[in-house]
């Protein structure tokens, strides 16, 4: 299996799937070893799904600390910083997968696994259910393994198949997760507009251009699929982003804040302070020592 690259993205590592290679998925085997393991905190420049079938452990997704049980399922979102830390009788899966690899699926399932907005990080499976994973990623593995555009196709389908199946999984675990966003929805094309220009362009106005509707239309469907304004969505996913960086990085709140295209230090500080009702350094100092990074 070919490795992977890493980058420094905003000072937190960020691995990326090899360039050159065109397999539409990669799947990956935790194994028993001696000792415990504990990763180191990363991003992916694509998603992932972990299918754990034995052993424990903590995984942390963004700021939320999860208790791995097996059996069980874990979804990691592109961009979304996390850290594993397992026990060295751990098995599981991994399969790991861009953009390039839903090419003619059904997109809104994946929106409905990795929305950022109301979704489940964690789901428990039952062992059933974690098997019947393996399966479909053994296929994935086998049909990779061959050459040819034909098993790219093949792979596309049965991670097709995959996906659906863990949407059905995620809703049959009576997750509170909202409900899942249709593939030409507007506001799923706003939350992916976001997420790539969050950091550039903070206007509802640029977003609602892009998306050829008014700005009050925008903010009128927003609200009602996802209880929020427009506004709100954007400056959460840059408040979201700050806090990773408080959390993860060694950067100064100065560098945080012009990392983020806030150039003026105290107007960082004063933006932030609205938004969580402590200080940057407040901040990072609280949650390092809940999470005792």
């Amino acid at each position: 299996m070919p490795h992977l690259h890493t980058v420094a993205a905003h000072t937190i590592p960020t691995h990326e799937l090899e360039h050159g290679s065109d397999d539409p998925a990669r799947v990956e085997h935790i194994v028993p070893v001696d000792s415990p393991v504990h990763n180191e905190v990363h991003r992916h420049d694509y998603d992932e799904l972990f299918f754990f079938a034995t052993g424990s452990g903590t995984h942390m997704i963004d700021l939320e600390q999860h208790t791995v049980v097996a059996p069980g399922m874990h979804l990691v979102g592109a961009g979304q910083v996390h850290q594993l830390s397992r026990t060295a009788e751990m098995r599981a899966v991994v399969v790991q997968f861009g953009k390039d690899a839903l090419v003619g699926l059904n997109g809104g399932v994946h929106a409905e696994l990795f929305t950022r907005m109301g979704r489940p990080c964690s789901v428990a499976l039952s062992a059933e259910q974690v098997k019947e994973a393996e399966e479909l990623l053994a296929r994935i593995e086998q049909e990779t393994a061959r050459s040819g555009p034909v098993m790219k196709e093949v792979v596309r389908g049965y991670l097709g198949i995959l996906l659906i199946k863990c949407a059905l999984w995620v809703r049959e675990s009576g997750s509170d997760a909202a409900q899942p966003l249709e593939e030409h929805e507007p506001v799923r094309h706003f939350q992916d507009l976001v997420e790539r220009g969050y950091l550039e362009e903070r206007q509802v106005s640029h977003y609602a251009d892009k998306l050829a509707i008014s700005a009050d239309h925008l903010n009128e469907l927003v609200k009602k699929r996802l209880g929020l304004t427009a506004s709100a969505v954007i400056h959460d996913r840059l408040l979201l982003e700050a806090k990773r960086l408080l959390l993860h990085s060694e950067r100064s709140v100065k560098e945080v804040g012009y990392l983020l295209n806030m150039k003026d230090p105290a107007y960082f500080s004063r933006w932030f302070g609205k938004a969580e009702g402590m200080t940057p350094v407040a901040y990072r100092e609280h949650v390092r020592e809940k999470y005792q990074h």
